[in-house]
């Protein structure tokens, strides 16, 4: 691995990333909130210097190589470019007034679309803080990667590699021939939805402030709101629709959605199993939460409540419409099941992915109908297509360490103090980037009073279940390092 060449496209990265803190300082600004406009200025300014250094300190070499990017060099670069632009993201969050910990939690929960918060109280912070927990979660929604593809020419040279390394999902869809314009489109998408959900809540009440704000974090799959009390504090019927229609497109393939709206049809949506799947889920969660939860004072309040928090556990957005700690166990388990499905892949949305669930599936009946006839040849199909035993095979390595990495977890948690239920939902809340869990981290709590290495933990399982796990564990073998060298280029290729 080039590590020169890691070092300077990690540079371009960071160097663009400064210009992300611009908004927010002119939210600042716009409010007269000059203290946390110092800090964003701040911040911009060290993050665009850093980035500067990191792009000179990888030498001219790596300017030519980029083209030439290796599998294990995206993989790097994604890898350590979101550990890096989490710790300069905390930086506002620090000059607000949180502890570099917590700071570094909000700013990786915001990334991640997590949701995740160890705000207690949002009164001392300004819009142009709320402001920034929003943009951080709309960056990170369709990936921060993605988005720099999109817009740099110099990576998108290489950014094949760059793009797939972040992308969700067992398979990797492509809109267009050319990854940049891959990237543009699907970005075009997400930013079209967004502003059509500014207005949508604009047009039932929200004021322009919140709208955005949560506009941002809904195509995100995010969940950070600026009310302490979630979308539960703003007790409007109609904007809870409003969110649970752009949550559901949240969740699903934004490339099937370009392509069904680019061609015109909608028999393209119809078609893909994946969506089916994701609607059905949708559909039986629905129904058996209004079935735990009984008609109450009216069928059709049940049904938007049942139906809004099966969207937001489900597609990993994690709004609360209400308290659900407050359920009953039966409605509890249908969220807790939810938290270990996801949303679909090329979707803003966290967990494991309801392909990788529909193949692992599909994969486990062929292997019970191998027993019985060894000799048949039996592919496992998706979309009338073959399925490659490779991508089989690393569905299943993917839930082995997705797993794994979810029980230790667990341990650390619930090991330094926390209850079973805590510690077994904030586990997952943070690896599936969901946000909520119940009990001490329930919709109107807060992760601020776990133990510090807890939230350490947490803050690192975020940045793995963001990059799927394998991304970040393939980097973490000994053997990627030690083969090692400076020079962006061949050993043969210089003089």
């Amino acid at each position: 691995m080039r590590l020169s060449l890691v070092v300077h496209v990690g540079g371009v990265i960071v160097r663009f990333f400064g210009a992300m803190f611009l908004p927010a300082l002119l939210v600042a600004v716009l409010y007269r909130e000059w203290h946390d406009a110092i800090g964003f200025l701040g911040a911009a300014v060290a993050t665009t210097a850093l980035g500067h250094l990191m792009r000179s300190a990888g030498g001219r070499d790596a300017e030519g190589a980029v083209e030439g990017m290796r599998r294990v060099e995206g993989l790097a670069v994604v890898a350590l470019s979101w550990l890096l632009i989490a710790h300069l993201a905390a930086l506002p969050f620090v000059w607000a007034g949180l502890g570099p910990i917590d700071a570094l939690f909000e700013a990786m929960s915001g990334l991640t679309t997590t949701g995740a918060t160890v705000l207690r109280d949002f009164s001392p912070y300004g819009r142009g803080v709320m402001f920034w927990r929003a943009l951080t979660q709309w960056l990170g929604g369709m990936g921060v990667i993605a988005l720099f593809v999109a817009v740099l020419p110099r990576l998108a040279i290489g950014g094949r590699e760059l793009f797939f390394a972040e992308a969700a999902g067992p398979s990797n869809e492509k809109v267009s021939p050319q990854i940049r314009r891959t990237a543009l489109l699907l970005w075009q998408v997400y930013t079209g939805l967004t502003l059509l959900q500014v207005l949508a809540l604009w047009a039932v009440g929200f004021s322009l402030f919140d709208a955005i704000c949560h506009a941002l974090t809904t195509l995100a799959a995010g969940g950070f709101s600026p009310h302490p009390g979630s979308i539960a504090g703003y007790q409007n019927p109609a904007a809870e629709w409003v969110f649970i229609v752009f949550m559901f497109l949240a969740g699903a393939n934004f490339a099937l959605q370009y392509r069904a709206l680019a061609r015109g049809r909608l028999d393209v949506l119809t078609r893909d199993e994946e969506l089916r799947a994701y609607a059905g889920v949708v559909v039986l969660a629905t129904v058996l939460l209004v079935l735990a939860l009984g008609t109450g004072p009216s069928l059709m309040t049940t049904t938007r409540t049942a139906l809004f928090q099966v969207l937001s556990i489900l597609t990993t957005t994690g709004f609360a419409s209400v308290d659900f700690q407050l359920w009953n166990e039966q409605a509890k388990m249908v969220l807790l099941v939810l938290m270990f499905i996801g949303g679909c892949a090329g979707s803003a949305g966290g967990g494991p992915k309801v392909v990788r669930h529909v193949l692992l599936a599909r994969y486990t009946l062929r292997e019970l109908r191998r027993t019985l006839h060894p000799r048949a040849v039996l592919p496992v199909k998706l979309d009338g297509r073959v399925v490659p035993e490779s991508v089989l095979n690393s569905v299943v390595v993917f839930f082995l360490f997705y797993l794994l990495v979810f029980s230790i977890c667990t341990g650390v948690v619930v090991g330094l103090g926390a209850d079973m239920m805590t510690g077994l939902t904030a586990s997952i809340a943070c690896l599936g980037n969901i946000g909520p869990g119940f009990n001490q981290v329930g919709p109107m709590g807060n992760f601020a009073d776990l133990h510090p290495v807890s939230r350490v933990t947490l803050t690192l399982a975020m940045w793995i279940g963001r990059l799927e796990v394998l991304t970040v564990l393939v980097i973490l073998r000994p053997e990627v390092w030690h083969s090692g060298q400076w020079s962006a280029q061949p050993r043969h290729a210089r003089t």
